[in-house]
Parts: structure tokens; sequence; C-alpha cells
């Protein structure tokens, strides 16, 4: 594909309105349609945000011929159902995260982008944000030593009780929305996936996890601890420590737009670069897409499925397990 492929947007919610948003800042980026799974919502969606095309149900969307690349935007529950439908139309996917409910689902989508020779990519955004982009590097080289410890929290306060993060039905919980963020914050930091995890959490009435905590190891000797919420307020920062320092993380932690290194005996060094948010991660879609990939090479499809074998296992240790699996 020689010119910058066309986007459309599979659903009309927050996070949707977000990529839009970011794909507009982009001088390369063209968005074509909106789908919903009804008319008026995609109709409103579109003249919100001066999209051409509006189409009613999610299907006329995949098979839209002025749509090349699809943003999969809906709660998880629907992840795997759109992006197969998506790429059994022959579109590429970049799948919001987290990228399904549960590991199983995972491979069924992966094996559908093989099955149709089309691009796939897990939308965790964090991954590509300058900021945390260069805190790995910085680690990687030894900036603060041998690293010892990583904790991340990520806790936000949401009260509604039908609302997509307190109903089993749409995979809810704190782990799926924003455990996601602390758990894979430590893997992307080592460049590695844990080898033990232990969790413990505190579940609603309904029998999703409201809030948890853990630790996690990994191969080269780091821990890991990680708390989420969707209780409770915490500060989102992050902190990493090594043997010759430690780094404190602006928050929010998962896309900061700079960090502190603390050495000992040294004065503190500041570290700060622009942020754009989902732009980091649409542009390097599209630059994949466009030089014909079929997958990312920051975080491959490899990677996607271990992240999910590994949310698989704390979910499992917290004991939650959605209507759809039961």
């Amino acid at each position: 594909m020689t010119t910058p492929p066309r986007w459309g947007i599979a659903s009309t919610g927050k996070i949707a309105a977000s990529m839009v948003t970011a794909l507009h800042a982009l001088p390369d980026a063209e968005i074509t349609a909106v789908g919903s799974r009804s008319q008026a919502s995609a109709d409103e969606f579109a003249s919100t945000h001066g999209i051409a095309r509006a189409w009613g149900s999610y299907d006329e969307l995949f098979a839209d011929p002025d749509v090349d690349i699809v943003y999969v935007a809906s709660p998880h529950s629907h992840h795997r159902e759109m992006t197969i439908a998506a790429l059994d139309a022959g579109q590429h996917v970049l799948c919001e995260k987290a990228f399904a409910v549960n590991a199983a689902e995972a491979r069924e989508m992966v094996d559908a982008a093989r099955r149709n020779d089309r691009f796939l990519m897990e939308a965790m955004w964090t991954w590509f944000i300058p900021a945390v982009v260069e805190l790995r590097d910085r680690i990687a080289a030894g900036s603060i030593g041998r690293l010892l410890t990583i904790e991340a929290a990520f806790g936000i306060r949401v009260d509604v009780p039908d609302g997509r993060h307190r109903r089993p039905d749409l995979a809810g919980g704190a782990l799926l929305d924003v455990g996601i963020y602390p758990l894979t914050f430590a893997c992307f930091l080592t460049g590695e996936h844990p080898t033990d995890v232990r969790a413990y959490g505190q579940l609603t009435p309904d029998g999703v996890d409201e809030t948890f905590a853990g630790v996690a190891s990994f191969p080269s000797g780091p821990l890991a601890t990680f708390q989420a919420s969707i209780g409770a307020l915490s500060g989102h920062g992050a902190r990493i420590v090594g043997t010759d320092g430690r780094v404190e993380v602006d928050a929010p932690f998962w896309h900061t737009a700079g960090f502190t290194i603390h050495r000992d005996g040294a004065e503190p060094e500041r570290v700060a670069l622009p942020n754009s948010g989902l732009a980091h991660e649409a542009a390097h879609a599209m630059a994949r897409v466009r030089a014909g990939h079929r997958e990312s090479d920051v975080i491959d499809l490899a990677t996607t499925l271990r992240t999910m074998e590994l949310l698989d296992d704390v979910r499992a240790q917290l004991g939650v397990v959605y209507p759809s699996e039961s």
C-alpha cells in the first residue's frame, strides 16, 4: 500500500472519540467512515467529528471499500467478534486493549489475521509514548544500574452500577480496563514476561474485581508490584529502583510526559518529551500497514498473546469468571 490507509472507526464511545481526535492531528491520516450498532449514534458521531460516512451496523463499516484499517473501540467483551468480522471482510485492524476477554479469544483473533493475511495490532498506547520509550532505553543502558523493583498503580472511582466497568457480561472489573497498565508497564520496561505472579483482590457482589494488588517476578531478577482499582482514586505515578538510583515517573505513568532520574551523589536529571497520546500508536500502525507488514515490531502478536495469558493467570487467582466463559 503506497497511500496512507484509510480509517474506519468501530464504535462511538469515549475512546473512539479520543482516537479520532488523535488521527485528525496526524497529517497523513484519513478517516472515511464510522460504524455503530445504531444509525442514530453513527450519524451523531460522524457529524460531531467531520466523518463523511456513517454506518448503522458494523458489518456495513467492515464492507466499506473506502476503509482500509478498522479501529475497534468497543468494550472488551465485543473485541473478538468485531475483530474477526473485520479481518474476514478484508480489513486491517487496530484493536483497543484489553485485546480480548481471555487468551483463547485472542488466539482466535490472531488466527483470523493470519488466515486473511491482514495486519492486526493491540492498541496498547503506553508502549509508543515517547517518554516511556526513552525511559525503557535509559534503563536498558544501565542509567540506574541493575533493575530491582518497579512499582505502578492505576486506580479510578467508578460508581455507576450498570456501567461497563461493573458489569460481568461486558467483562468489567479493574483488571482488563486499568490493571493491564501496571502489569504490562513492567513487561515493557524489562523486555520480559513474568516467571511468577501472585495477586489478591476484592470482588463486587456481581463478581467482578473492584480492587487488586500483587507482585510479579521477572527472569532477569526484578520484582514488580502492581495495584489497580475501580473503587478508589490512586496517585497514578510509578517508581523504578535500581542498584545505582531510581526513576520517578510523572503521573499518569501510562501516558507520561516525563520522569526524573535520581542517582546516588548526583543532581536529579529531568527528562521531558512531547506527548501526542494515541497518535503515536496510530502512526505506527499506519506505517506498518503501508510497508506491507502484518503485525507490529513493537508489540507483536506473540507479546499480545503472552499478555492475555498473564491476565488470565491473575484473573484466575482473583476468582473472576465472565458469563461467556461459564
